[in-house]
């Protein structure tokens, strides 16, 4: 392949990564507000409170911004066997913008981010889903060293990129019917959340803002959930998932294939201080593949977060990316 063409592959890879926490920070505030469930609550409805907690429009609009020191990043490392002195971790920063209220019926949702540094620093990415979820998102990429916009398919469930462990079917695409639901003993969440543990060569002026883990769900009830997948032959046969019982947030959630631990995903979500307690955003994520301990970690400072901005529908277009690729 011609090294300019593959060089245009590689920054796609690295702007789907971003594309891939867009949607999931985006998506935490719902078009359609579930309500709570009454009484004994069943497998399913607690599979559809954590789609709602993640998929929902709780709030009209939500931004993270780069706020003096503090902005969002993104730090991917690769196996055990392969990291040394002197190999870092690829860390790139970004901010997001997410409407989940847009004035045009036939939108669920319209998504923002601007990738502030590496290689691919001033990218914009816009991606607009429909309330008709039989049609797919557009995507919409703005590359400052082209001067020019590129469009592209959603992408697949089992869609993963360079230098990460996360898969789109994990972070947005993946619903409650696509799997079967066993409602397991409740149980208290007993543990610290998994974070990064970086080597002293990894730490940068970035990565040495990396929280540590977090203790502080430790005590709280906690459902547990079995989800079997309903797709053949697919990357993991069933997950477990620990929910909190008041949010209904998913702090962790393990990964088997033939019976075996094949990954674990935690995630830090904190309160944004709203009426709704299910109100919540991921302070991080943490992936861990076992097999290979490659690891993604993604963390977004509280400072950064804005809720309910006075923005314009036109704010999500290809000309704020250009204007913001202008940096």
């Amino acid at each position: 392949m011609h090294n300019g063409k593959l060089s245009f592959m590689n920054k796609i890879a690295q702007i789907l990564l971003f594309l891939s926490f867009l949607l999931f920070f985006s998506a935490v505030h719902a078009l359609r507000v579930l309500p709570f469930p009454e009484g004994e609550v069943t497998a399913q409805q607690i599979a559809e409170q954590v789609y709602a907690v993640a998929h929902g429009n709780l709030v009209k609009n939500a931004a993270s911004k780069q706020n003096k020191g503090d902005i969002a990043m993104v730090v991917n490392r690769p196996p055990t066997d392969k990291r040394k002195p002197g190999r870092r971790p690829v860390v790139n920063t970004f901010e997001t913008y997410g409407n989940s209220n847009p004035l045009d019926s036939d939108l669920d949702s319209m998504q923002m981010a601007i990738i502030k540094s590496g290689k691919a620093k001033g990218t914009g990415i816009l991606y607009i889903s429909y309330t008709d979820k039989t049609r797919s998102g557009e995507l919409t990429l703005w590359l400052p060293s082209l001067r020019k916009s590129r469009r592209m398919n959603e992408p697949a469930h089992e869609d993963t990129w360079v230098g990460t462990n996360l898969t789109y079917g994990e972070l947005v695409l993946r619903r409650p019917e696509h799997e079967v639901h066993e409602r397991m003993p409740d149980a208290v969440f007993a543990d610290c959340l998994l974070a990064m543990e970086l080597n002293p060569w990894e730490v940068n002026r970035y990565t040495k803002n990396l929280p540590g883990p977090q203790c502080e769900h430790k005590g709280k009830p906690v459902y547990v959930v079995k989800s079997t997948t309903k797709f053949k032959d697919w990357w993991y046969d069933y997950h477990i998932s620990e929910v909190d019982k008041k949010t209904f947030a998913i702090y962790r959630t393990v990964y088997y294939k033939n019976g075996e631990m094949i990954k674990t995903v935690v995630i830090d979500w904190q309160s944004l201080d709203q009426p709704d307690p299910r109100v919540v955003y991921p302070r991080y994520i943490y992936a861990l593949t076992h097999t290979t301990g490659i690891d993604s970690m993604i963390f977004v400072p509280r400072s950064t977060i804005s809720l309910n901005e006075s923005l314009a529908d036109s704010f999500w277009s290809e000309k704020t990316l250009m204007k913001y690729g202008k940096r």
